[in-house]
């Protein structure tokens, strides 16, 4: 197999962020994360400190079907614990463009051992008054950043978000869904991330279905930098006995001008980067463009879905940085 070859703009940055090394505060197991309006943390002591973990996908609309996202929020400890969120969203407007918004902080008060639970998010916060814009309540697609206060520790499990993203079945009753947890932001990369991704969607009948991918990517900004990132996906060939087997194949994707917070998500990797009918297994890279020891963190997923149930699996992309990760 061919090796990958780094972009030269790489190449500087991990040599910069080598000798910077030195200089920068060693990372915690978790982190505190701030965006726009930030979430301020109550005054930190010994015995009462915060962290921040995210929701990758939080979504209200109307696709293929309506999906909906479910969140779970929970207190794991003996401390009453303050969860306060914010939403990042791009509200999918009916001519076919979106804006991008944040919500104002809203709070949750978690007793002992407590859980906050709602069926449909979105749905709920446009329940509160002046939390979302108009519209978004019915079409919108984001992330939720959490940011947990009065905990006994932040190793990271004290407090816990839980998401599960779902439509009604297509072809019977129930429904059909992703689940994952919230993010501590340990894949956070200043230059690349890398997945394993299969589409057997042309492919002879196979027991594993009839599979296609998508690949979410969104700016974490651990820094705090408040700016925005460029993020270009780029495809490696290893299906067994392929003449371009190590290989890039199809086109690049190009995200431009990417938000703190927000996410953007590519569907159907195949047709949107046109890869040749007899792929069916690759190297999904997400390389920063011009990235720095200075540009924001970046975190992606990775969700294989069956043409034919539409039932998904979901995971996070690696961390491919050679200078440490979640820093």
């Amino acid at each position: 197999m061919k090796a990958r070859s780094l972009r030269p703009s790489v190449v500087i940055f991990l040599a910069v962020a080598t000798s910077l090394s030195g200089s920068f505060v060693s990372a915690g197991p978790t982190h505190v994360v701030r965006r726009g309006a930030a979430i301020r943390t109550a005054a930190a002591s010994a015995s009462a400190v915060s962290y921040s973990v995210e929701v990758p996908v939080v979504t209200r609309v109307q696709g293929t079907a309506l999906f909906r996202t479910a969140i779970d929020i929970s207190n794991n400890t003996s401390n009453a614990v303050t969860a306060r969120y914010q939403y990042s969203y791009n509200r999918f407007n009916p001519d076919g463009t979106k804006d991008f918004f944040r919500t104002p902080i809203q709070s949750i008060s978690l007793l002992a051992f407590d859980n906050f639970h709602r069926d449909d998010f979105v749905e709920y916060m446009g329940t509160l008054p002046g939390v979302l814009q108009p519209g978004a309540d019915q079409s919108s697609f984001g992330t939720l950043l959490v940011t947990f206060e009065n905990l006994p520790s932040s190793q990271g499990w004290e407090g816990a978000v839980y998401a599960r993203t779902y439509s009604l079945n297509p072809t019977g009753p129930g429904t059909v869904a992703i689940a994952y947890p919230a993010s501590l932001f340990f894949e956070s990369a200043n230059a690349s991330l890398v997945a394993t991704i299969r589409d057997t969607q042309l492919a002879t009948a196979s027991p594993a279905g009839r599979l296609r991918t998508n690949i979410g990517i969104r700016n974490t900004d651990l820094r705090g930098t408040g700016q925005t990132v460029t993020v270009q996906l780029s495809f490696f060939d290893v299906t067994t006995g392929n003449p371009t087997n190590g290989q890039r194949v199809g086109n690049l994707l190009t995200i431009s001008g990417l938000e703190p917070g927000e996410v953007e998500q590519f569907n159907n990797i195949r047709a949107a980067a046109a890869i040749p009918a007899n792929v069916t297994g690759m190297l999904a890279f997400a390389d920063v463009v011009g990235a720095t020891a200075s540009t924001p963190t970046i975190e992606g997923y990775v969700n294989m879905l069956d043409g034919d149930t539409q039932d998904g699996a979901f995971f996070e992309m690696k961390c491919a940085d050679t200078d440490g990760c979640g820093n």
